[in-house]
């Protein structure tokens, strides 16, 4: 699993952008809500679409088409 965050704010309140931990453009921590662990960008952009109302996803290190980071061989 990896640690997904969401700007607090983009610049002229066009909403909030979530990124995975380590992306380089991620804003200072302090700019930053902790939005916890997920498998992917879709399960992460999901959890803050349910908080927040305006929520797209980092175009660096993110992407919809992403496939899950964390699989079981059971």
């Amino acid at each position: 699993m990896v640690f997904f965050y969401l700007t607090n704010f983009l610049p002229g309140d066009e909403g909030h952008e979530v990124h995975v931990q380590g992306c380089p453009e991620m804003p200072s921590m302090d700019s930053l809500t902790y939005l916890g662990p997920f498998n992917n960008c879709h399960e992460a952009l999901r959890s803050a679409e349910r908080k927040f109302s305006e929520v797209s996803v980092c175009p660096h290190c993110c992407s919809l088409q992403s496939k899950t980071i964390f699989s079981s061989d059971d």
